[in-house]
């Protein structure tokens, strides 16, 4: 059984599009929300409402104060994860989206149990000037964990469409409660407090980070899970099932999904960057829908057969 993890932070009607979009073409799946704790208390029981015909949809009560590119999207995906072995949830694989993705195909049920894990990496990652990865590397509690369980490379990848077998997200996710959650040893973890988060993600204040804690705060959700499940893969699906049109602004079109419907992924130009097999990759769900319930994309998916 999938659990799928998403973050939200606005837009109640556009969460519940969401929520019936996944599981219209996952039938049987779970889904757990984490709500950022800047949405507004009216418009979290407004969702809540919305999602309440729907069975095996979690609300974690669990809320942090969500940044941009800040390490919170990370957090996000560890309370959610124990949030769900607290609830007793069954699932087999664990799916980690965005508030703007959405399937376009059913079928991925089937495609991920061939595989532990599943995230794409750059054929130049090593060479590469990712400002992110620069980041990662600076990081010292990143590096801290992986002295200690022997693992030997940064990994970074897109968080959208990527997934974990259950046994190996525990393994990830006590690593990261043990070394990795707090940015100031047991003191305090960024998305925790409002005043400290809203300080902290303030224009001069990240500014000031870049300069003198380069590895403090940064999006974190794209190394921490690859780089520390790197000794618990074994079978590794070669990229993220969710396609993310990276050439042209993240735009999504019609003509892309009907590509990815079809299994035409030659007309789906990113990929020419990537030595990864054509036959290799399956794609099942799109970023980005922009989070407005007339966007024009959203409704062409909303009419589509699962």
């Amino acid at each position: 059984m999938i659990l799928f993890s998403i973050s939200v932070h606005e837009q109640p009607y556009v969460i519940a599009d969401q929520v019936a979009n996944f599981l219209r073409f996952n039938p049987g799946a779970a889904i757990v929300l984490h709500f950022s704790a800047w949405m507004p208390e009216a418009e979290v029981d407004q969702t809540k409402q919305l999602l309440s015909p729907y069975h095996h949809v979690y609300c974690n009560r669990t809320r942090l104060w969500s940044g941009y590119a800040d390490g919170t999207q990370m957090k996000m995906h560890v309370v959610n994860f124990q949030y769900a072995l607290e609830q007793n949830i069954p699932f087999t694989y664990f799916c980690l989206h965005a508030s703007n993705d959405m399937f376009v195909k059913s079928g991925l049920d089937r495609y991920i149990t061939q595989f532990d894990s599943g995230y794409n990496l750059a054929p130049d990652y090593d060479t590469s000037d990712w400002i992110h990865l620069q980041r990662a590397r600076a990081d010292s509690r990143l590096s801290k964990m992986m002295r200690r369980y022997g693992l030997k490379k940064i990994l970074g990848t897109q968080v959208e469409g990527s997934f974990y077998k259950k046994e190996i997200m525990n393994v990830v996710v006590d690593r990261i409660l043990r070394d990795g959650y707090h940015e100031i040893n047991k003191i305090y973890a960024h998305g925790t407090s409002r005043r400290l988060s809203t300080l902290l993600n303030g224009k001069y204040m990240r500014a000031l980070q870049r300069r003198l804690a380069i590895g403090l705060f940064y999006a974190k959700e794209e190394f921490y899970f690859p780089t520390l499940s790197q000794d618990k893969v074994h079978q590794r699906a070669l990229y993220n099932y969710c396609y993310i049109n990276w050439q042209d602004q993240l735009n999504i079109s019609p003509a892309d999904i009907d590509n990815i419907r079809s299994g035409n992924y030659s007309g789906l130009r990113f990929y020419e960057q990537y030595n990864v097999p054509l036959d290799e990759i399956r794609f099942f769900a799109v970023k980005r829908v922009d989070r407005k319930m007339d966007d024009p994309i959203r409704q062409y998916i909303r009419q589509l057969s699962s």
